[in-house]
């Protein structure tokens, strides 16, 4: 898989103390077709600390604390490295406008930054977790479809991209995964998108609030699902490098996603508003180049959503309470 061996023997994971991050540096841990040191990368800047505790007993790990926009950093970190799993970012919904000098000079730049540290380093499998953002409102799109992004996130991850696959000019191994958004239970959780938002809220007993009629459709990909198309990605470079795939477990409407709430908390309510027009786009891709390959999403809406609001069982209703609101 690389010129090293046939198999990475270290895999650099950054931003391994996050969202998907901190699910993967176990499941790769526990990957008998690696048997690999997984070395992590993340400046920390969230606080995710859960990520480094309770580490499965069979894996290698080791851990660089650092921010990829700091070149001695990378460098040490990309010591005796054989692939570069990179998931560190400026994370963004796919129609914010927030911050967008930052979003670009992380997303953009800093991914550049690090192609070119592999490079000088010899190391030629890089496996990129991009966004469905790239694309835009709309959809289903399929990855010959034309990009559009709204918004710096979407355009610092498309502009990435296009580096990445620039830089397979000069020997770069790349595999693009456009990945879907991340629902789902993992060692350290987002709740800001929708889907493990519904659970925080059914979860904590409060109102799940809906933007419009509730019919616009996202793409959905479970966080050990996405682990696994990383882990697929890895393994099967003869039938990835160089490709572009979008990633999803399912494609949802909000309104399917309460319903799939309401499943284990029949008496959860919901609250529909008006307040966010951008709120009722779709945001919609369609999975099928990982998959015509072999990989399979193992995780169902319904499944993946009882898992997260069962983490919350221990919080009682608050009905009894004087003044109790939302």
């Amino acid at each position: 898989m690389t010129e090293r061996g046939t198999v990475p023997r270290t895999i650099l994971v950054t931003g391994g103390c996050g969202y998907l991050g901190s699910q993967l540096i176990r499941d790769l841990a526990e990957d008998s077709r690696f048997d690999a040191t997984v070395r992590i990368l993340d400046n920390m800047q969230d606080g995710n600390h859960a990520a480094l505790m309770d580490l499965p007993d069979r894996g290698r790990f080791e851990f660089v604390e650092g921010d990829i926009l700091d070149r001695a950093t990378v460098r040490m970190a990309l010591a005796g490295v054989d692939a570069i799993v990179h998931l560190a970012a400026v994370v963004r919904t796919p129609m914010s406008f927030d911050k967008p000098t930052w979003v670009q000079q992380v997303n953009h730049w800093g991914t550049l930054s690090l192609v070119e540290a592999a490079l000088d380093k010899g190391i030629q499998r890089f496996i990129f977790g991009s966004s469905s953002a790239v694309y835009g409102p709309g959809g289903p799109f399929v990855e010959t479809d034309p990009c559009r992004p709204q918004g710096a996130y979407g355009q610092s991850k498309l502009q990435a991209e296009t580096g990445l696959l620039a830089a397979s000019q000069r020997g770069l191994k790349p595999t693009i995964l456009r990945l879907g958004i991340l629902y789902g239970a993992a060692p350290v959780i987002r709740f800001d998108a929708v889907a493990n938002r519904f659970a925080y809220l059914a979860g904590t007993c409060r109102k799940l609030t809906i933007y419009g009629e509730g019919k616009q459709r996202r793409s959905l990909l479970h966080v050990g699902d996405a682990s696994s198309a990383v882990q697929f990605s890895l393994a099967n470079p003869d039938r990835t490098v160089g490709e572009v795939f979008n990633v999803v477990s399912t494609s949802a409407t909000i309104l399917e996603m309460a319903e799939a709430v309401l499943c284990d908390e029949p008496e959860a309510t919901v609250h529909f508003t008006e307040q966010d027009i951008r709120t009722h786009l779709n945001l919609e891709m369609a999975g099928s180049g990982l998959e015509t390959l072999g990989w399979q999403p193992s995780h169902t809406l319904r499944s993946g959503m009882s898992e997260l609001i069962k983490a919350f069982r221990g919080v009682q209703r608050q009905d009894l309470l004087v003044g109790s609101t939302e």
